[in-house]
């Protein structure tokens, strides 16, 4: 079934929330926890893009930001080599949060226009308690880690997919990241990183999406790896592509951080 439809997604209800963690969407609190927005796919499921933003926590800057990743699903790499970030590093900063979103979505419109990246495809899996459209305030980041799932089920099964799994490895780095680990073995040139699978429904893996070799320093050492959400697309006559949300959390100013990265591929 060709499915080419926007994606829907659903606001989080006050009852889910008080069961979970004390969450604060919306209101400016120090600490780091990017929300996201999803864009799309482009028409043939070439390209996909989302954004992340939020505000730095407070240390040298309190400065907002925001970062749109436009990947080409065939290589799972970011168009011209990076995504794009607005953000003001300085003690003396004034950039809002407000204004950083503008600037980011001015520099990739014609990007985004170019290969018509636009709302289509499907959330798949989903963890609700990852809170993903939510900024959380600095407390509640570290208890979020703590609950964050290495699994997802799609809610169906039409691409014959029963789990999307996470896996925490050792991979090279050139950042020393021994203050991230709280394991007493050898992680000299070492850093967190993760292995992306596909499991069938007989519980056996049928496709690696991505497995990191080394760990580029601009992750800032991470502390854990978890799955958020995923997206599918099939194109007219072409394969289904996946978009797995994964959360990165690393060690910041106040606390913990968390950031998303976009693994993609073809589902087969």
């Amino acid at each position: 079934m060709q499915r080419h439809w926007q994606f829907v997604i659903r606001p989080l209800f006050a009852a889910a929330i008080s069961t979970a963690l004390v969450v604060f969407a919306g209101t400016a609190h120090p600490g780091d926890a990017a929300a996201r927005r999803i864009i799309g796919f482009s028409p043939d499921g070439t390209y996909f893009a989302f954004e992340q933003y939020g505000q730095l926590d407070a240390g040298a800057s309190d400065s907002g930001y925001s970062e749109i990743d436009i990947i080409d699903t065939r290589t799972d790499q970011f168009v011209g080599g990076k995504p794009i970030l607005i953000v003001d590093e300085t003690e003396d900063a004034t950039l809002t949060l407000e204004q950083a979103r503008a600037q980011a979505a001015a520099q990739a419109a014609p990007i985004l226009a170019k290969y018509a990246i636009a709302p289509r495809g499907e959330r798949m899996a989903f963890d609700k308690f990852t809170f993903p459209e939510d900024m959380v305030a600095y407390n509640d980041i570290a208890r979020l880690e703590q609950v964050a799932q290495k699994w997802l089920s799609p809610i169906y099964d039409e691409l014959a997919i029963s789990t999307i799994q996470l896996d925490q490895i050792l991979a090279g780095s050139t950042t020393d990241c021994s203050v991230s680990f709280d394991e007493t073995r050898d992680t000299a040139g070492k850093a967190l990183g993760f292995r992306l699978s596909l499991q069938g429904q007989d519980g056996k893996p049928f496709k690696l999406l991505h497995e990191d070799k080394t760990v580029p320093g601009s992750r800032n050492c991470p502390t854990s790896y978890s799955l958020s959400e995923a997206y599918e697309f099939t194109p007219d006559g072409k394969p289904a592509v996946l978009a797995v949300l994964v959360q990165r959390f690393s060690q910041g100013f106040e606390g913990r951080d968390r950031r998303f990265i976009a693994v993609t591929g073809q589902a087969r």
